[in-house]
């Protein structure tokens, strides 16, 4: 069965790319509603809500022009929709908030062509870090200063404050979160996060 899918986002180019790439999987996704602003995105889900939410973090609107609340709303009247961001922003204390918001992905803009399918075909499997462990024997896997490093990324603190902060060099913070990721089976900082915070490394 198709899964539906709502995609939104200001820019006609981008939004063009999001209809092209999910029309070349017709066979599994149907592009049910296109939004260019957060008040149309609401008022078509509001109209018929959709398996899928891919939406722009940043678009204009009368409601919700902030990303953050958008996506608060998104979840909160549609919680069984799968919701994907797609943005420019790198910033790893948005990161670290949509992962708390339960998004499902953050993809940058520049590399939708060959992540966007990837987080669809992610979002229909069962929940569980990509290496196949549970998470209670991968939490034990982390060494105290893993953990550690990986806790003050998900308060939103980039590599280089987090060594200014615990007094270590910017390459050892680097290397403990490399090593936290493998461990993860994380591929990315935003499934560092989700992973990290389905183990309880949030608390």
């Amino acid at each position: 069965m198709r899964k539906t899918v709502l995609i939104a986002d200001d820019h006609p180019v981008y939004l063009l790319g999001l209809r092209t790439l999910l029309q070349a999987h017709s066979e599994r996704y149907e592009v049910l509603h296109e939004a260019s602003t957060t008040d149309q995105l609401i008022d078509k889900l509001q109209q018929q809500p959709a398996d899928i939410i891919i939406t722009d973090f940043s678009m204009p609107g009368e409601r919700y022009p902030d990303g953050r609340a958008l996506i608060q709303h998104l979840r909160r009247q549609w919680p069984d929709s799968t919701v994907i961001v797609v943005t420019m922003i790198t910033n790893p204390a948005l990161l670290a908030s949509l992962a708390r918001l339960g998004v499902h992905a953050v993809l940058s803009k520049n590399s939708l062509s060959t992540e966007l399918i990837a987080a669809l075909k992610t979002s229909e499997m069962p929940t569980r870090t990509r290496a196949g462990k549970t998470a209670p024997s991968v939490k034990e896997a982390l060494s105290p200063k893993e953990s550690e490093v990986v806790r003050l990324l998900l308060r939103g603190m980039t590599v280089n404050e987090i060594s200014s902060l615990v007094n270590r060099s910017k390459q050892t913070i680097s290397t403990q979160k490399n090593s936290a990721m493998r461990k993860l089976g994380a591929t990315s900082e935003f499934e560092l996060y989700q992973y990290a915070q389905k183990i309880g490394l949030d608390s």
